[in-house]
């Protein structure tokens, strides 16, 4: 049996400390198995941390919540939010007094206070975003702060919204971890669906509740590990790594 392996980056397969040689290692062992490898993650195409290109052997990335696809280093699908629904979500960053992140396919600005890229990626108004960054496509987003619950039903009829301990996501309606798994799968023409999932996060959800293996990580809050297939070591001791030698490799 061959397996399709899908894999968070935060806390999954990096961690402060970087990515885990029991990681890197047991991934190159699968893949020369015949088992393929994705990252698949929150994060947007354009901030993949390098180390996670250059130190892991790789047959794809989904990212941006599975609203964009790389396969062999092709995107394949491209998913991004209208400017209508980027405005909204702006107005609402705004309302709340929550800085923002504006997470592109090729690009990303933050709104509402400076990110991690410096005060030269900060915009002021949806006019000023779209004036410098013309060509932005917009995966996703992300609150400094999480929601409150009148916060969450103010967006979730139109947004999925991420609630994390520190933090909280927005995506596009219609599109999870779990849609790029099966969009993944599609793009392969691969009928015979084998899945394994690992994660960490409340985004992951969909994917490990999708996977026929789910893998919750040692460091996942507490409430994640109690449903699942397979909790794992944390990512700092190589979970990943061991959880592919326990179940893929039969090590």
């Amino acid at each position: 049996m061959k397996y399709l392996i899908f894999l968070d980056i935060d806390g999954t397969v990096l961690s402060p400390k970087g990515i885990h040689p029991r990681t890197v290692n047991a991934i190159a062992k699968a893949r020369a198995l015949g088992h393929k490898v994705f990252i698949n993650t929150g994060r947007s195409y354009h901030i993949i941390p390098k180390e996670v290109k250059s130190r892991l052997e790789l047959d794809g990335i989904v990212c941006g919540l599975g609203t964009c696809i790389a396969i062999d280093g092709e995107i394949l699908l491209s998913e991004y939010v209208s400017r209508e629904d980027v405005k909204t979500i702006m107005d609402f960053a705004k309302k709340h007094s929550n800085r923002l992140s504006i997470e592109g396919e090729n690009g990303f600005v933050s709104y509402c206070g400076p990110c991690f890229l410096g005060k030269e990626f900060e915009v002021f108004s949806y006019e000023d975003m779209y004036e410098r960054f013309p060509d932005i496509k917009v995966s996703k987003f992300a609150l400094e702060r999480r929601l409150n619950e009148e916060e969450i039903k103010e967006l979730s009829d139109r947004f999925p919204v991420f609630n994390h301990p520190h933090y909280a996501e927005v995506g596009i309606a219609g599109h999870d971890k779990a849609t790029g798994m099966r969009d993944v799968a599609r793009l392969l023409k691969i009928d015979d669906l084998h899945f394994i999932a690992m994660g960490d996060s409340y985004n992951d959800i969909e994917m490990l509740e999708e996977a026929d293996i789910g893998v919750v990580m040692g460091n996942a809050p507490e409430d994640m590990k109690e449903n699942t297939d397979f909790v794992t070591l944390t990512c700092d001791e190589g979970g990943v790594g061991y959880a592919i030698e326990k179940l893929v490799l039969g090590e």
